[in-house]
């Protein structure tokens, strides 16, 4: 816990300021909807699911656009990933580095899957969106120096925590 604690502790405070922005908009588009002539129930519903999607994006864009004090691309893929499942010092550097890419955008695949339950193909979708935010990100992280290395590796871990949240968000908008 005192790792994830010092990983996101400048991202906590920020992401704290951003919320009643976020439920700002939700309350938005709820009266919006209901002016529309939604059921209450339904536009209260898409409103929070509104709000949380948001929230997950700008935690996403939070943590991975914070300036870093290292620089680089890495375009092969799974090198970068399997040097650090055998070469780590200690056991928590695997679950710090691969599992928090996968764990960021779990949520995110969650609120969008259930955002467009009503489509065909709901996770394939939701993934190649999840899979395109985080090209988009790593592109930025490149592009704008910000000190972080931009890794091919990190494409492919999110497209995979999303297309588990898509899984998840899809089992979840069945029951909703």
């Amino acid at each position: 816990m005192e790792q994830l604690w010092r990983a996101f502790s400048q991202v906590i405070p920020l992401f704290l300021i951003c919320i009643p922005f976020v439920i700002f908009v939700g309350w938005f588009l709820y009266y919006r909807k209901i002016k529309i002539g939604e059921e209450k129930k339904t536009a209260f519903l898409y409103s929070i699911i509104n709000m949380f999607l948001l929230l997950s994006i700008l935690g996403i864009l939070m943590v991975t656009m914070l300036p870093g004090s290292l620089s680089g691309i890495q375009l092969v893929p799974l090198v970068s990933s399997i040097d650090v499942l055998f070469n780590s010092v200690h056991y928590t550097v695997p679950i710090r580095v691969l599992g928090f890419n996968v764990v960021l955008f779990i949520p995110f695949g969650v609120f969008m899957a259930i955002r467009m339950f009503s489509k065909s193909q709901v996770i394939l979708l939701t993934t190649l969106i999840g899979m395109l935010l985080s090209i988009i990100i790593e592109v930025l992280q490149y592009a704008l120096a910000i000190g972080r290395i931009s890794n091919i590796d990190d494409v492919i871990l999110n497209s995979f925590g999303t297309f588990l949240g898509a899984i998840i968000g899809y089992i979840l908008g069945k029951r909703i």
